[in-house]
């Protein structure tokens, strides 16, 4: 009797751990919004015209601070499939940004990735570092 109380509990916490998220507010989302730009490709040094599709989601119901997401989608001219995403997170404390998008060309095999990290205490930016690299073919 006593096993079978213990199971019952354990199965009501693992219930409970799964339920609460699926509880949570959905969010609002606006877009999507397209954004053009120039920039190198890693893997080749050459120039790349690339767009991203940029939908944002903003999550409701946290009292003391903001959370948006953003979502990319895209391509390059020179062959790459993108996909990524930013979160965006102010409180009392400061601000944190983190962006990934990571970038694939089916033809060549190439593998890019762009990150970004900020994050502000104050007035004053405590971090920001950008990267671009390819993660896929020898580097230039």
């Amino acid at each position: 009797m006593r096993r079978s109380l213990m199971l019952l509990a354990a199965v009501m916490v693992l219930i409970g751990l799964v339920a609460a998220p699926a509880a949570a507010d959905k969010p609002v989302q606006l877009g999507p919004f397209q954004e053009v730009f120039v920039d190198v490709d890693p893997c080749t040094g050459e120039l790349m015209e690339g767009t991203l599709n940029l939908t944002f989601f903003e999550h409701p119901g946290h009292n003391n601070n903001f959370v948006g997401r953003i979502v990319y989608t895209g391509s390059t001219d020179s062959g790459y499939i993108l996909k990524g995403h930013e979160t965006f997170v102010p409180n009392k404390n400061g601000v944190r940004l983190r962006f990934n998008v990571m970038g694939r060309n089916p033809e060549t095999g190439d593998k890019m990735q762009r990150t970004r990290t900020f994050r502000m205490v104050g007035n004053s930016p405590e971090i920001f570092s950008v990267d671009l690299r390819c993660v896929g073919a020898p580097t230039i």
